[in-house]
């Protein structure tokens, strides 16, 4: 039946050839600051698809294998044959945001087990339970993206594709930490598509994705327990927006250029914001000024400020200061009140066009110019 996911997601499409990932180096994105400077540029070999089992194109026999080692199957149930355009644009981010998440896994994995340097685990126990970890993990994000896909493709939109990818780190402490950081993101997103799904008539959706999240959960904090962090970050995890996520994407591991046409739909529907970074390094919970920098030809921002979205709690508006330029790259200051409002966890900072004030995460996604500027705290 095409309106199961198991039927949904076998569908043809064209691939690109595959090509192990080299790691590049290590940036401080997500350890306690955002960089924008792509591996890349730096030599690093982009991670393309398909993977040696075809996914994204998989077969009967394929899938079967891949929810054995997700220990568990896509949903059986009937799909929408119908959806908003809306819900359309959230479900195309989704499978945009998870094919990434299988690009990073799968060569995180390879590195383990070529015991590439920085990836070697010395304790053989813990270096089996890591591998039995990541492997149930990145079949997982498989069937994500793969379920996101199948929605799109029982409803007639567009399902995504696959770009290439650069990952900003050189070693297994940091990717895990850089895992970490996007698995947030992506936690705070997708608290953005229940709230789309249950406004747009797409209701059915909402515990669909209530399940991923719950999913993503229990990853976090099995790499939070890796990094010697407790489990769980806060009492309510910081909400954040498509904008965000699709920004951060594309800024720190998208390698531009590489998606395929069909991938335009999210491109055009989504805008891409200037890239925000967090300049000062090992953040803790307290009240202090950051610095920020942007590339930017003006150096006007009287009218702009920085807005922090940290938990569920309502967006903190600072102005700018200290404004600073030189090649290019314009750099300020801007107060963070840290232990004010316990802002620990992920902290989301952006650069928007006003002060405000905003009463929701999508508020200020609307009004920004640059961002997401990613701030960790723990």
């Amino acid at each position: 039946m095409l309106n199961t996911l198991t039927s949904a997601v076998i569908f043809g499409a064209a691939v690109v050839s595959a090509a192990p990932a080299a790691w590049g180096p290590m940036s401080n994105w997500g350890q306690g600051a955002s960089s924008t400077v792509s591996s890349y540029s730096a030599g690093q070999t982009p991670f393309s698809f398909p993977l040696a089992n075809g996914f994204p194109n998989v077969s009967d026999a394929t899938l079967h294998d891949i929810e054995e080692a997700a220990h568990g199957t896509l949903p059986n149930g009937a799909l929408p044959t119908e959806i908003n355009a809306t819900s359309a644009i959230v479900l195309e981010l989704i499978a945009f945001n998870e094919l990434f998440e299988v690009a990073f896994f799968t060569s995180l994995i390879q590195n383990i087990t070529s015991n590439v340097e920085g990836f070697q685990i010395d304790s053989q126990v813990l270096r089996s339970f890591v591998l039995e970890t990541l492997i149930a993990v990145q079949a997982q994000e498989e069937l994500h993206a793969l379920g996101a896909n199948g929605i799109l493709a029982s409803a007639g939109r567009t399902q995504i594709q696959p770009c290439e990818y650069v990952f900003p780190v050189d070693n297994f402490d940091d990717a895990i930490g850089l895992a970490r950081t996007f698995t947030d993101v992506v936690l705070g997103t997708l608290q953005d598509a229940q709230n789309t799904f249950a406004t747009d008539g797409d209701a059915e959706l909402v515990a669909l994705i209530g399940s991923v999240i719950g999913q993503e959960g229990e990853q976090n904090g099995y790499y939070r327990s890796l990094l010697n962090l407790i489990p769980s970050s806060n009492p309510f995890l910081t909400r954040s927006a498509g904008q965000f996520a699709f920004s951060a994407l594309n800024q720190n591991f998208v390698v531009n250029g590489s998606c395929p046409p069909v991938d335009n739909v999210l491109f055009n529907a989504i805008p891409i914001l200037g890239a925000l970074t967090v300049d000062t390094a090992n953040i803790l919970l307290e009240d202090q000024t950051l610095t920020f920098s942007v590339k930017s030809s003006s150096t006007d921002f009287s009218e702009y400020s920085v807005v922090f979205i940290n938990q569920q709690n309502l967006p903190v508006v600072e102005p700018i200061t200290n404004v600073k330029s030189s090649a290019g790259t314009v750099t300020f200051d801007a107060h963070f009140p840290g232990a004010q409002f316990i802002m620990d966890g992920l902290t989301i900072a952006a650069v928007t066009k006003s002060a405000g004030p905003f009463a929701s995460v999508p508020e200020v996604a609307a009004n920004s110019v640059f961002g997401p500027g990613l701030i960790e705290i723990n």
